[in-house]
């Protein structure tokens, strides 16, 4: 508990020294098996971006839905309650006025086992476009929290990854990268749920499959940057 309170001072400091949106990122991937090759690969870096005083509100109504203070959307559409929980999740975001962003690659390269160089490549494709903006669609955003991953050696490639950016001058200077988890902060459930749904476009002939298209409109996509 002192641990999850200690990483909230430092998202809630995060936000006060932010200008504008921030961008809450997470993943889904299929990566190639060196024994037993799956169907179809695919890595997919969803980013959804949220104002600040609609923070709140979208904290408030995903727990409400979710019935819990914990939520994952894999194991939520397992079931047939979680299933309905998630189309509802998905219809709340709808309703809003969040903008979605999606970089994909599909297939991932046979070599890439554990999807590291296709997560590279869509990560600099969002955080591009994200500091960017896009006139009518989103502001440039200069802070991105993604779902810190469970081993240190990931999340400093992430670290990495993001510096690259910044050295290359591909984003500017004052953007930051900010690793933590959805027990910290729910708003990361958002990219799960839209990252979880598209994968279904890509795996599932079932109903699931259409889970996707409660968000098809609010979603632009971008091509993934070597």
């Amino acid at each position: 508990m002192q641990q999850n309170a200690a990483k909230r001072a430092i998202v809630e400091d995060a936000y006060r020294r932010s200008r504008g949106p921030v961008a809450f990122l997470d993943e889904s991937y299929q990566v190639p098996d060196p024994v037993i090759a799956p169907a179809e690969t695919f890595y997919i870096f969803t980013a959804v971006i949220v104002a600040f005083d609609q923070m709140d509100e979208l904290r408030d109504g995903l727990a409400e839905i979710a019935e819990s203070t914990w939520w994952h959307t894999t194991k939520a559409l397992l079931e047939k309650d979680g299933r309905t929980k998630t189309r509802e999740m998905l219809e709340f975001l709808a309703e809003g006025h969040e903008t979605c962003i999606i970089a994909f690659q599909v297939p991932v390269d046979g070599q890439d086992h554990d999807g590291e160089t296709a997560r590279r490549a869509c990560y600099r494709g969002l955080a591009i476009e994200l500091a960017a903006g896009r006139e009518d669609a989103w502001a440039p955003v200069d802070l991105l929290v993604l779902e810190e991953r469970n081993q240190n050696n990931f999340r400093t490639k992430d670290r990495i990854n993001h510096k690259e950016l910044i050295a290359e001058k591909q984003i500017p200077q004052p953007t930051r990268l900010l690793q933590t988890s959805p027990a910290v902060e729910r708003l990361l459930w958002l990219p799960d749920l839209v990252s979880s749904a598209y994968r279904r476009t890509l795996t599932h002939t079932d109903t699931t499959r259409t889970l996707f298209d409660v968000v098809r409109d609010r979603v632009h996509f971008v091509e993934p940057v070597e």
